[in-house]
């Protein structure tokens, strides 16, 4: 039988959110995740609901929280396991791969354009002066490629664990969240989604009780008034997940994927690439929006003539 030559711990860039900057190294957890796991199994579901605020401390969501708990777990198999850690950002929508703008879910931003899109989300609460920490999917599976690669040829016999924060602040592209606003809503304009409801519109608000009389003028009463109720209240529980970030500043450290990249052969980095310094904003916005129009709206781009009409209206 083989051994395992690579484990790849999948984490996230946010696990650690009570650091300023978050470097590519390990940090002591704030529980035992042992602990965590005994106590979950032994008690009943109404008990760990009522232990977990004291739990999560600063975590703003169970999802981060068993993320910082399980980097814990994958260090303490090293080096007998021949692992490294992972943090991704907030993953986008494809730059090139499998196809331009290729997306198949609404989760985190991508919800909040459609949203907006649609004419349904008003405002957003956001420091728009921040960075948007986000990494496209495909060069976020490029990355995994490279560093199991490296796991299992030049840093196989490494004597502490690798940890890799793939990021793309610090030496690489960076894009304020009002930057991103701005560019979809140019590119929204010209390339509608269907069945619009109110002309898409909105803006970030730093001030939350700004933002919340908005919601409420904008987007809750009118909601009662429409067939969207649901996905109205859907997308502002998205929302709410989402502000934590888009409200908070981190400096990430992204060295470590920097350093792998450059000691591949011109071809690898042809054929796995992983940080793209010129990107070109508005053409990988457009694929954005299409793609997901496409792929999650399940909307044609024949119908973009009809959407433009009605947006018009």
């Amino acid at each position: 039988m083989k051994h395992l030559q690579a484990f790849i711990h999948l984490s996230t860039a946010f696990c650690h959110v009570d650091q300023k900057e978050v470097g590519e190294r390990i940090y002591d957890s704030s529980n035992d995740p042992e602990d965590i796991i005994r106590l979950v199994q032994c008690l009943d579901e109404d008990t760990v609901d009522l232990i977990t605020p004291k739990l999560l401390r600063r975590h703003p969501n169970t999802y981060i929280y068993s993320k910082h708990l399980a980097e814990k777990l994958v260090v303490n198999e090293f080096p007998e396991l021949p692992c490294c850690i992972a943090r991704p950002s907030i993953v986008f929508p494809s730059y090139k791969e499998p196809l331009p703008g290729w997306v198949d879910n609404l989760n985190g931003p991508i919800g909040i354009l459609v949203g907006g899109g649609k004419g349904i989300i008003r405002t957003m609460h956001c420091n728009g002066n921040y960075n948007a920490e986000i990494i496209p999917v495909d060069l976020a599976i490029n990355d995994l490629i490279i560093i199991a690669y490296k796991i299992a040829t030049s840093l196989r016999n490494s004597e502490s664990i690798l940890v890799v924060n793939m990021t793309s602040q610090i030496d690489t592209l960076r894009i304020t969240w009002s930057e991103t606003l701005k560019k979809g809503k140019q590119l929204i304009y010209e390339y509608p989604f269907e069945r619009q409801i109110w002309y898409p519109g909105g803006d970030l608000h730093s001030n939350k009780f700004v933002h919340n009389i908005i919601v409420l003028l904008f987007q809750i009463i009118p909601a009662y008034f429409i067939d969207f109720l649901m996905l109205t209240v859907w997308r502002l529980n998205g929302l709410a997940v989402l502000q934590y970030f888009t409200t908070r500043q981190w400096i990430f450290y992204n060295k470590n994927i920097i350093t792998l990249c450059d000691d591949l052969t011109p071809l690898d980095k042809k054929i796995f690439p992983t940080i793209i310094y010129n990107i070109g904003e508005m053409e990988y916005f457009k694929h954005l929006i299409l793609g997901t129009r496409q792929y999650c709206m399940k909307e044609d781009l024949s119908t973009l003539p009809k959407a433009r009409r009605h947006q018009k209206m």
